[in-house]
């Protein structure tokens, strides 16, 4: 009831309002149209009094009371206003030929309106072409054609228009009319022109790059213990931080070979077959490469392969491998520090 009486209550001042409004001379005619028109300032949607939204399709009667509002949604809230220009002093609702919308000397009719207190809005302006006056009114009304129907923010009397909100609306014989809402459209509209298309060409280069690779450490003391299960002397180690980096151009990355050699453990006068060391190489980084099989003490074969990478180019460049080191040394071997050398070699494909 609150809602219904918020429309009652502004059907009662719009109409209050167009009692006192006179009309306007104009030569205009229902059968000389323009289809011109200058920019709404504001999207506008026409509503029923019951709240209902009137739609393009919709017939709607002479005298039947329309407002008007800048939504076609939530109309219930009553808390969107149509907004005037600074400079405009008064509102008026407008009936105009198409393209006539800012000359007041062609409107059809007209009928003042009001602000909000103390500001320049209007809210749900009664848009009704009865409510207005005119002395081409009612030959809109009996012969029809196009016109704008909406508000026109000018100065204290009309002479002077500083912008309008309007839709379109055409009229039938006998006045029944259906109407078009006014969107408004925010965003610019894309810039028209011409383009070409420039064909650009380069050629690019790579530098020679290397294929270069590091040790951490030239030297290698392991750590000694006795099996529980053997009673074989044991001796384990590791290296960290092998790195392979293939940096050459993409063409000359034909793969690489890693391969290592072994001599025997030598003590004084006693020796120990290098089959007894065992070496296991893991791969921490680097997609293009692969560890060696490992090389099990006992049964190990020197020289053998550390690591390989295949032809390509790789997106991890550098290849990082740790190796695990074991000595076992033969039952009756004396004991003593036994010595040997581990050589590394790198080769390209």
């Amino acid at each position: 009831m609150l809602r219904i009486s918020k429309v009652k209550a502004a059907l009662a001042s719009a109409v209050a309002l167009t009692l006192i409004a006179g009309g306007a001379a104009s030569s205009a005619s229902a059968d000389t149209q323009t289809t011109s028109a200058p920019p709404s300032l504001e999207s506008m949607y026409l509503w029923n009094s019951d709240e209902t939204l009137l739609t393009s399709s919709s017939t709607i009667g002479w005298g039947q009371q329309v407002l008007g509002y800048p939504k076609d949604t939530n109309f219930t809230d009553y808390d969107t206003y149509f907004q005037a220009p600074a400079q405009a002093a008064q509102p008026y609702v407008f009936l105009s030929p198409r393209g006539k919308e800012l000359q007041p000397l062609e409107w059809v009719s007209k009928a003042i309106n009001g602000f909000a207190p103390g500001t320049k809005t209007v809210l749900t302006p009664n848009l009704a072409p009865e409510n207005t006056a005119g002395v081409n009114l009612a030959s809109v009304k009996a012969n029809g054609g196009q016109y704008s129907l909406g508000l026109a923010f000018t100065d204290q009397n009309a002479a002077a228009v500083y912008g309008v909100t309007f839709v379109h609306i055409t009229v039938q014989p006998g006045g029944n009319y259906t109407y078009e809402p006014t969107t408004y459209v925010t965003e610019p509209p894309a810039p028209t022109g011409d383009s070409k298309d420039i064909n650009i060409s380069a050629d690019v280069q790579e530098a020679p790059g290397a294929l270069t690779f590091t040790v951490p450490t030239s030297s290698v003391a392991l750590t000694t213990a006795i099996n529980s299960t053997t009673q074989l002397s044991e001796s384990t180690g590791s290296i960290s931080g092998i790195n392979v980096a293939d940096t050459r151009r993409t063409a000359d990355r034909k793969g690489w070979d890693l391969t290592q050699s072994v001599d025997n453990f030598v003590s004084g006068s006693n020796t120990i077959d290098k089959k007894n060391f065992g070496v296991k190489v893991t791969k921490t980084a680097g997609s293009a490469a692969t560890a060696g099989a490992e090389q099990v003490a006992g049964t190990a074969v020197y020289p053998s392969p550390f690591a390989t990478a295949g032809v390509g180019t790789s997106t991890e460049p550098d290849t990082k491998l740790n190796a695990d080191l074991k000595l076992v040394a033969p039952a009756g071997t004396p004991a003593g520090t036994y010595t040997s050398k581990l050589t590394l070699t790198l080769v390209s494909k």
